[in-house]
């Protein structure tokens, strides 16, 4: 199956910003990813949601960012069914998991400014762990509930030039996209509204010395800034496509122009692309972890990551 025709300058631009993004997020990713987990042991609940964001845009940049790239070099779909199936379903779940997952660190970050004595109870390690588990199973099941129902396949759309979910009947494709709409988008959005709505006015407050919550260190502070541009940054480039390709499911169906259909795999590869270097950026114990695995000496002072389990363990002191 073809995309529709292109000059050869919008073959090499696409395909050049597609590499931009896919080797950005493989590298950045990978960074990260090995900084978290080069220490033996994992104690500090906060790398569980870094290295578990990390690892979503790494599965992006590994599975649906090279087929994506892939069509648009060749202008064909140029690979088999199986692995038609395969890109579709992490192109929906991890744009499916994403905002659930800012919901959940929403929720982390709440607790662990507002509710210091619940937050160690509440998110040990192990729960953490099962948290995102039963999350991301539960995510997968519905991303494959279309297919597994036979209300609709993964099918290859040149427009997009991935594939994704071709739904048999207009009802169904309506029910089903307002069904993720509510379930992933506004309920996720609600959530993190209301928890950085109190964590910012209690982060203002601890700034302004009129906060009795002595406990919130600089360290903690810095990372819920971290993940609230995390979050920013991903309704930046997700609100519009997410609108727009929701009012043409249901009104328009298959006739959106192809520039709103490709803005969908170029806003999922950007988000990847651009996260890790959030973190080391907003990040200073991350920031300074990159330095030092890429050679570069700095003479500024910043965080050691050892910190993350540092603060959680003061905090465990501090709660007894």
């Amino acid at each position: 199956m073809e995309l529709p025709s292109r000059s050869t300058t919008s073959v090499v631009i696409e395909s050049l910003l597609a590499s931009v993004f896919l080797l950005s997020a493989l590298v950045g990713n990978l960074l990260i990813i090995v900084i978290v987990f080069k220490k033996p042991r994992l104690r500090s609940t906060t790398t569980v949601y870094i290295a578990v964001l990390a690892a979503t845009d790494l599965l992006n940049a590994c599975i649906p960012g090279p087929l994506f790239l892939a069509s648009l070099l060749s202008g064909v779909k140029n690979y088999s069914s199986a692995i038609c199936d395969l890109g579709g379903f992490f192109m929906h779940f991890l744009t499916l998991v994403s905002m659930p997952t800012m919901a959940l660190i929403a929720i982390n970050r709440y607790y662990c400014i507002l509710k210091q004595q619940s937050y160690l109870r509440v998110f040990t390690l192990r729960r953490s762990i099962c948290y995102l588990a039963c999350l991301w199973a539960f995510v997968a099941i519905f991303t494959w509930i279309p297919v597994i129902g036979g209300w609709a396949e993964m099918a290859f759309n040149p427009l997009m030039a991935c594939c994704n979910w071709h739904f048999f009947g207009e009802s169904a494709e309506m029910v089903f996209t307002a069904m993720a709409l509510i379930l992933f988008m506004i309920n996720s959005f609600t959530i993190i509204a209301f928890s950085y709505y109190h964590v910012s006015r209690c982060i203002r407050q601890h700034n302004n010395r009129v906060s009795t919550h002595h406990g919130l260190s600089v360290h903690e502070v810095n990372l819920t800034k971290t993940f609230f541009v995390l979050v920013l940054s991903f309704v930046v480039l997700w609100i519009p496509p997410f609108t727009a390709i929701f009012l043409f499911r249901v009104a328009l169906r298959e006739t959106y122009p192809r520039l709103v259909g490709l803005a969908v795999p170029f806003m999922l590869q950007a988000n990847s692309a651009i996260n890790p270097w959030i973190y080391g950026v907003m990040n200073p114990s991350l920031r300074r972890k990159l330095r030092q695995l890429c050679k570069v000496h700095s003479g500024n002072r910043v965080f050691d990551i050892s910190q993350l389990n540092t603060d959680e363990m003061q905090m465990t002191r501090t709660a007894h």
